[in-house]
C-alpha cells in the first residue's frame, strides 16, 4: 500500500474553515464532483479541525491510487515551514473512494450521523484508533506464518 501525506497549516495561520478550503482545493484539482461533495461538509469538518483531531490522526482518503493522509499543523508548527500543501500527482477521487475523519469520542455519534446523512463515502473513526481498513490489513498480515531458517544446520 502506497501512502502520500500532506500537512496543512491551521491555527493560528488559518481559521478552521480556511484550512478545510485549502485542503479541498489541493486534493480535488481534477474532480469537481468530489469538490462539491467535500464543500458540503465544510462546517462539520471545520469543527473537527478546530478540535485539532487531524493533528496526529489523519483525514484519510482510500481509493484506487495511493492512500492519502492529511494532517493539520497547529501553534508554532502552523507558522513554520513544516507544511506540505503541494498538489497531488494523481486524482484520489477517481473510481471508488472513501474518506475517513478522526473524531474525539465525545463527538463520534453526532459527527458520524451528520456525515452519513451527506454521503455514504464519508466515514469516521475515533482519535487514537486505526481506521477500519487498516485494522483489516493488520488482521490479514497476522494470518501469515513467519518462516525462520536455522543457517547453522547447513554447516
Amino acid at each position: 500500500m502506497s501512502v502520500v501525506a500532506r500537512r496543512f497549516s491551521s491555527s493560528p495561520a488559518r481559521i478552521p474553515s480556511a484550512t478545510w478550503e485549502a485542503i479541498v482545493n489541493v486534493i480535488t484539482v481534477d474532480s469537481d464532483d468530489a469538490k462539491t461533495q467535500l464543500n458540503s461538509i465544510a462546517g462539520i469538518v471545520s469543527s473537527l479541525i478546530a478540535d485539532e483531531t487531524p493533528l496526529k490522526d489523519a483525514i484519510t482518503i482510500i481509493g484506487n491510487g495511493p492512500r492519502v493522509r492529511l494532517y493539520c499543523l497547529y501553534g508554532d508548527d502552523a507558522i513554520s515551514d513544516e507544511s506540505n500543501e503541494s498538489s497531488l500527482s494523481f486524482n484520489p477521487f477517481h473510481g471508488e473512494w472513501e474518506i475517513y475523519f478522526p473524531v474525539h469520542e465525545a463527538d463520534l455519534n453526532w459527527v458520524t450521523k451528520a456525515l452519513k446523512e451527506k454521503n455514504s463515502r464519508f466515514k469516521t473513526y475515533k482519535t487514537g484508533d486505526k481506521i477500519e481498513d487498516e485494522r483489516n490489513d493488520e488482521d490479514k498480515k497476522s494470518n501469515f506464518t513467519q518462516l525462520t531458517i536455522n543457517a547453522d544446520k547447513f554447516k
